[in-house]
């Protein structure tokens, strides 16, 4: 899985598998696939896990 730049949230079609930005899916009117047209989409996670110190 390739993601981008830190910070920016990268979504992944759950059809076709197809990583886009929020503003690539803003060209298409509503929540779909710009490739695809699939409605059902979710959020990618960070490769890394965050680390917090324990009390």
């Amino acid at each position: 899985m390739t993601h981008s730049a830190p910070g920016r949230k990268m979504y992944m079609c759950l059809r076709c598998g197809k990583l886009f930005s929020k503003e690539d899916m803003e060209l298409t009117p509503g929540v779909r696939c710009p490739k695809c047209g699939y409605r059902i989409i979710v959020k990618t996670r960070s490769p890394s896990a965050k680390r917090i110190k324990a009390r």
